[in-house]
């Protein structure tokens, strides 16, 4: 097994997601150079190779369970082709600085996958059988196997270019270790008061400028009916057909459907309402009552919640405003009859948590001399942190060659992704935005 996964953060994507040599067929599909060189259609084109349909169908074939969701269909179809992408920009670059697979490793891999195997063995005719069944010739699959390899191969090569200094290890050890006793001031609507109703104007303002988060999105309404009986299901099914609706069934919403007949009534609109489905000896009759077009509240269907969102933002307001008030009067030494929470021997992890600080802000925390931080974004309001002790516990990392290990995971992915965003940058890339809808 072996996995070469890399998440690049500008395109969203996963440049490699390989759990195992032993499904290697399943993500790599047919993809015919002659195409570049014929009629046919490209989903994208990477410095004149060309990601044809199949390869891009086969591919998306990993994530059926995702593409039956509506909301996540497009986002999962370019991440998808995006991961295509950049696995071929790699593979191009492998190529293009002399580092490629030979055909002994990939002789070696086909050998010692168990799933190739009978008796022990390697078999020939149990390897060819696998792959007519995955839709792949032998020659296909050694060739995009050869692929992987390769990029396998680049990477290791650029592996061998991280190294990790002792003031590195260091540097993150202390943040591991590092210990916070002090005061939380935490701010919760109720902490303030709110003498502020809208106005109508100020409703409808903010109404007209917002008015697509108050859609209403399209509903269907379904009847099922279920029997055991194939004359009786067959007999509902007719009278449906000439639109006679039976009495009886169970009446669902189009996100209340059991999963096993959903997908069959997706399919179901106003012209052709009906359809019949057997699922384990049972037969099913489903038909589409109702079908409701996605629309826009108006605004005496919104105002209530137009009103509750510009009281909460107004109380927001309030909170971050009295937050920056107890943060100021702290940094002044002064004190804050409010009452607090304290905290003793908090790691940075806990903060992260809570409080989302990241970045800079984590650095500042382990390493400044400054007292007081925030006021930080909480699930029910606000807070401002006031440390009055820091210290490390070196003895709470106890395990420094696993970190070691870690950090350098890190930088190669660090590494990994700012070479992936150079090439982006480098090479021509064509992407056929058809397929993405």
């Amino acid at each position: 097994m072996f996995g070469l996964i890399h998440k690049h953060k500008k395109l969203a994507a996963i440049v490699i997601a390989v759990a195992s040599l032993s499904f290697l067929f399943w993500m790599f599909s047919v993809a015919d150079v002659k195409q570049m060189f014929g009629l046919k259609r490209c989903v994208a084109v990477v410095e004149g190779y060309c990601i044809t349909p199949r390869e891009f169908s086969r591919e998306l074939m990993r994530y059926q369970n995702l593409l039956e969701k509506k909301e996540l269909k497009n986002i999962v179809k370019r991440q998808v082709l995006y991961s295509l992408v950049n696995r071929e920009i790699l593979y191009q670059k492998a190529r293009s600085v002399g580092i490629v697979a030979s055909d002994r490793e990939v002789a070696e891999v086909i050998e010692n996958d168990p799933n190739f195997k009978k008796n022990g063995k390697f078999s020939i005719s149990v390897y060819r059988e696998i792959l007519e069944r995955s839709g792949l010739t032998p020659e296909e699959y050694e060739s995009r196997l050869k692929k992987v390899l390769t990029i396998r191969k680049l990477f290791k090569f650029m592996e061998k270019g991280v190294y990790l200094s002792d003031r590195e290890l260091d540097f993150q050890e202390r943040v591991l270790s590092a210990r916070f006793s002090g005061r939380a001031y935490l701010l919760s609507p109720s902490s303030v008061k709110l003498n502020y109703k809208p106005s109508v104007e100020e409703l409808k303002k903010f109404y007209s400028e917002n008015r697509e988060a108050f859609s209403v999105p399209p509903s269907k309404r379904f009847r099922v009916w279920v029997t055991e009986d194939k004359e009786k299901a067959h007999t509902m099914y007719g009278e449906l057909k000439r639109g006679k609706v039976p009495g009886g069934g169970s009446v669902y919403g189009d996100k209340e459907l059991p999963s096993y007949i959903s997908k069959q009534a997706d399919k179901l609109n106003m012209e052709d309402p009906v359809t019949l489905t057997k699922k384990g000896g049972k037969y099913y009759v489903i038909y589409l009552e109702k079908s409701l077009p996605g629309r826009v509240k108006s605004f005496e269907e919104a105002k209530e919640e137009v009103e509750k969102i510009l009281l909460e933002r107004k109380k927001t307001e309030l909170l971050k405003k009295l937050a920056t008030e107890i943060k100021d009067k702290l940094s002044r030494g002064e004190k804050v009859e409010r009452k607090f929470i304290r905290f003793d021997r908090s790691t940075v992890e806990e903060f992260i948590t809570l409080f989302k600080i990241k970045g800079d802000e984590v650095l500042r925390l382990v390493f400044s001399k400054e007292k007081v931080f925030g006021p930080y974004r909480t699930a029910g309001g606000y807070a401002v942190l006031y440390i009055e002790k820091r210290s490390f516990d070196r003895k709470s990392v106890k395990n420094r060659e696993r970190l070691r290990e870690s950090l350098l995971k890190a930088k190669m992915d660090s590494l990994i992704n700012l070479f992936v965003e150079r090439l982006l940058d480098r090479v021509s890339v064509k992407i056929n935005e058809e397929y993405l809808r």
